[in-house]
Order: C-alpha cells, then sequence, then structure tokens
C-alpha cells in the first residue's frame, strides 16, 4: 500500500475553500428547491500545473507509480476539476450536500503535458428532474494555451430531492455479455483518507468513520472516482488500450473491501467494450465501456 503524506493537503487549499462555501450554501438553503435554475454562464479557469510531489503521490496510489513519465494521468482531473465545477453547483438552488456522484466519461484527444498551467473550462450541459431526483451533468473541458481542448469529462451527479425515495421501476434484465477478468485489487480501510488527500474530496462518508456510520452506506466507503482510477489503470497496464471510457457508479465499494475483480467484454461491432467493477457474489460496483 502506497504511503500518501498528510503533507499533500496543501495543494488541496481551493477544493477546501469549495467545501466550506457548500457548508455554508446548505446552511443558508432551508430546503432542497425542485424548480430549475436559471441559465448558468460556464466558468473558466487557468491554473498552475499540479505539483510533481502530488503527481507522483497519485499515481503510486493508482497503481502507476513510475508512469505517465511527461504527462499528467487523464483520471487526474478529479483533482483540478471539482473546485470549478464547484462553482457551478453553487449558483444552483439544490442543498449541495444532497448531491450524489453517479458516473464519469472520459474522452482524451491528446496527452496532457505536465509542468504546463491547465486552462479549464466548465459549463452545465443537462439539467433533468426524474421522480425524487435532479440529474445534472457537467463537461469540464481541459487542455493548455496551445491545445485547449485536450481531455473532455462528463460529470454525472444527482440532487436528491426531499420526500420518500419513488419505487425504482422493474427493469428487465438484460444479457450479460461474456466477461473476462483483467485483473483484481483491494481497497485498504484508509483509501478513503489517502485518495481525499490526493483530491480534496473530503466528504466524511470516505475517512470518517462515526459520520460514515451515521450516512445511508453505514460505514466508510471509497469515492466512486476513487474505484474508476484504480480500475482505469488495472486496465491500461494489462494492455488494454483506449481513448474514451464512460462509467456508472453503481455501488459504492465498501472500506475495507473484498478482492474486486475489473472485467471487461468482447468489443461491439461499434468498437465499444463493456467494462464493469465486480465484487462477492457478483455485485457490480461501477459498470460502463470504453473504446
Amino acid at each position: 500500500m502506497s504511503r500518501v503524506p498528510y503533507g499533500l493537503l496543501r495543494y488541496q487549499l481551493p477544493m477546501l475553500w469549495t467545501g466550506a462555501r457548500v457548508v455554508a450554501h446548505t446552511l443558508s438553503t432551508k430546503r432542497g428547491s425542485q424548480q430549475p435554475p436559471p441559465q448558468i454562464a460556464p466558468v473558466g479557469r487557468v491554473i498552475a500545473a499540479p505539483p510533481t510531489a502530488l503527481v507522483d503521490a497519485y499515481l503510486a496510489w493508482a497503481g502507476a507509480a513510475g508512469d505517465y513519465a511527461s504527462e499528467l494521468p487523464p483520471h487526474m482531473v478529479s483533482q483540478w476539476s471539482l473546485p470549478l465545477v464547484g462553482e457551478l453547483l453553487l449558483r444552483m438552488p439544490y442543498k449541495l450536500t444532497s448531491v450524489i456522484n453517479q458516473g464519469v466519461g472520459l474522452r482524451v484527444h491528446g496527452p496532457l503535458p505536465r509542468n504546463t498551467p491547465l486552462h479549464l473550462r466548465a459549463a452545465v450541459e443537462q439539467i433533468e428532474e426524474t421522480p425524487g431526483r435532479i440529474k445534472v451533468v457537467v463537461l469540464v473541458t481541459t487542455g493548455t494555451a496551445e491545445q485547449p481542448v485536450l481531455l473532455d469529462t462528463r460529470l454525472h451527479m444527482s440532487f436528491l430531492l426531499p420526500g420518500p425515495r419513488p419505487a425504482r421501476p422493474a427493469r428487465e434484465q438484460a444479457a450479460q455479455p461474456r466477461w473476462t477478468s483483467a485483473g483484481q485489487w483491494q481497497a485498504s480501510a484508509r483509501d478513503g483518507l489517502h485518495f481525499a488527500l490526493l483530491t480534496g474530496d473530503f466528504n466524511p462518508i470516505h475517512w470518517c468513520g462515526p459520520l460514515a456510520r451515521r450516512s445511508v452506506f453505514r460505514g466508510l466507503v471509497l469515492h466512486g472516482f476513487g474505484s474508476f482510477v484504480r480500475s482505469y489503470e488495472l486496465l491500461r497496464q494489462q494492455g488494454v488500450h483506449f481513448s474514451e471510457i464512460d462509467v456508472r457508479f453503481v455501488k459504492p465499494v465498501p472500506l475495507p473491501s473484498s478482492t474486486l475483480s475489473v472485467q471487461i467484454a468482447d468489443a461491439a461491432a461499434d468498437g465499444w467494450r463493456a467494462i464493469r467493477l465486480a465484487g462477492a457474489s457478483d455485485s457490480v460496483h461501477l459498470a460502463g465501456n470504453l473504446r
């Protein structure tokens, strides 16, 4: 297990400040609104390159130590983009503590260079009201001054609305593809804290046992993005080549976890390959496609 020093916290000040604003916003929002917000203008920012110490510690945690010598891993986007996404969410009338991260899609157009300022743009791409929740999709573009679009990231989120949760409609059981295991990984009890130190996402359900036990999960769970990062790197190191990946977080990974299997199916006619992260008794934690 890689060591993640507490000193990395100094690199997460933008996200910590956003977290403090989220708490203030929640305290001032007495009830979650069901009205869609007015048109929200995109936000942009130029930020300094992520420090080498942070990138190296992040890669070691992801299982990719020594890789990406002159590049940034695309999935590190959660570290540099979440403060910008927070700016958009703070303009919405919903209780931000009710937001659930439901998935992510990455499309890589070119390598992200290390030691180069990053040009970011975040825009609300979709807001859809469904029974019991409001779904939001935010598009984050990452690039440089010379190449402004090197990575497109779509973050899928839901705001839970007040009141009882509606029953989920019964779904027809789809035929399962033939799965092949690409490899396995496990999460330790401290991986939630480690990923928080690496990204700035300090939601207490990932690192504070007493508060996590009072949540709907009844215990610590790994960040959905954390399970995505570990699975992404395992696939890449097993020689699975892809430039586009889209996944949904189906079930949180408990901390510590049992052995988890990253599984992949044969390519369909359009080139997409189904992937999933399966745990004990074939419970699915993450599911999606890549090509």
